[in-house]
């Protein structure tokens, strides 16, 4: 950038001189020697800003290209972002060559998956896979036949269907025994069902499957065996610690408005992470009771209406679960200061104790990282980085967005030499005109 400023300056000193000279040259007075060169050089200033444009988005377009390959390298659920219309045709190719290549590695890494699912999707019994937790991650057609669709869906509980008592029992014994077992396991009708239960050892969970010879065969599978990832313990950590160990609690909060002192939290989303890596089993995704009516414009945003709180727990209750996750982790979020900073004052009105938590903002970072940023929101900046956006307006979807944005970040920052969360820190003060803005709302 300087070198194309000095250049730029350079070029309009040689129009100058050019100018004069030939003012001098075809015998012009001498208020032609000072009217034509400062013209000359005022022209020059319009065809080199215009060049000088030219050149600027060409290397924000390719820096945007080199942050995106970089996000890919260290984070394979990256996708290349869309490109500009304007940008020139050699960067259009090169990310048309990236986004192939992206493509065929996509589809190589999903090969033994989708051969695996298909081989599981042909088992004709009913079968489930549920975590130590009773969370169903993987369930074929004859199951939810079987037991209810709606029951058994991926990331359901298993006890929404079955006996939680008969269940447990059953894979204690195939823990014990090392291998499958039969045995009979209740529905919450009453019904007794002859299953086979084995035990997943050391990855958590059983797998059940039950004789489904009345149910019409259909090779459908659903899973996320990812449900299984249990986070570690959060270590202790400082400012020196690197990103890609660091202790994550994802959080976004659904509220009334936007005013920290008046309005009142009405759903808590969260998710732990270490580093880059999400870990869905630790979701969670809770309605508040505010103890007051939800104004129309604020539902028209996240949905969320007065009969669907009118049952849930009071924030007290809510947030006391949230404060054993949130407990020796750093706490990530966009904009995060505006949902601490509501964390904060319903502490205060409901007599709950307060400890402020080390936070990064996923806005921040980006604004500070990202050349060519078109917007802060996360919609924006989640577009910027490849990340498919589902569920948005909602606290845990919202929550699981920012995690896979975060993900994306931590490559480039690393690319960049930010390293560790003092580095994360110190690099995302560089949006001060986003981080006065926050002070002047009062988060």
């Amino acid at each position: 950038m300087i070198v194309l400023m000095a250049g730029a300056a350079l070029a309009m000193i040689a129009l100058a001189v050019a100018g004069l000279v030939l003012a001098i040259a075809i015998g012009g007075g001498p208020g032609w020697a000072a009217v034509l060169p400062v013209g000359l050089a005022f022209f020059g200033l319009i065809f080199l800003w215009q060049a000088w444009s030219l050149w600027r988005d060409h290397f924000i377009a390719l820096e945007r290209l080199k942050g995106a390959v970089v996000s890919l390298a260290g984070n394979t659920s990256s996708r290349l972002p869309q490109l500009r219309d304007e940008v020139a045709p050699e960067i259009q190719g090169l990310h048309a060559a990236l986004a192939a290549l992206d493509a065929r590695n996509a589809q190589e890494r999903a090969a033994p998956d989708e051969r695996l699912q298909a081989v599981l999707a042909s088992i004709p019994d009913a079968m489930l896979v549920i975590t130590d937790d009773g969370q169903v991650s993987l369930v074929n057609h004859a199951a939810k036949a079987l037991l209810g669709a709606e029951r058994v869906a991926v990331g359901s509980s298993v006890y929404a269907a079955l006996s939680r008592t008969t269940v447990l029992s059953a894979v204690a014994q195939a823990r014990q025994a090392g291998g499958p077992v039969d045995a009979m396991i209740g529905t919450l009708e009453e019904h007794q069902l002859t299953a086979k239960v084995a035990s997943l050892a050391a990855h958590g969970g059983a797998v059940i499957t039950i004789p489904a010879e009345e149910v019409e065969f259909r090779a459908e599978l659903e899973a996320d065996l990812g449900l299984h990832d249990v986070p570690p313990p959060p270590e202790p950590f400082d400012e020196n610690t690197p990103l890609e160990r660091l202790p994550i609690l994802v959080l976004d909060t659904e509220t009334t408005g936007l005013d920290v002192t008046r309005d009142r939290v009405i759903s808590i989303g969260a998710l732990r992470l270490v580093g880059g890596r999400m870990y869905r089993a630790t979701s969670s995704d809770r309605l508040v009771n505010p103890g007051t009516t939800i104004p129309l414009r604020s539902t028209a945003i996240h949905g969320i209406t007065d009969s669907m709180v009118a049952d849930a727990a009071p924030f007290a209750e809510v947030y006391a679960a949230l404060e054993e996750v949130m407990a020796g982790t750093v706490v990530v979020g966009h904009q995060i200061a505006f949902d601490l900073a509501m964390l904060r004052e319903e502490c205060k009105r409901n007599g709950c104790a307060w400890v402020e938590p080390a936070c990064l903002d996923t806005l921040l970072l980006a604004v500070s990282l990202l050349p060519g940023l078109s917007g802060a929101s996360l919609d924006a900046v989640a577009g910027e980085l490849g990340v498919s956006i589902h569920g948005r307006h909602t606290a845990l979807g919202d929550s699981l967005v920012t995690a896979e944005v975060f993900a994306s970040l931590l490559p480039r920052l690393a690319d960049q030499g930010i390293a560790t969360l003092g580095e994360a820190t110190a690099f995302s003060r560089r949006a001060k005109g986003f981080v006065r803005a926050q002070a002047k709302a009062g988060w």
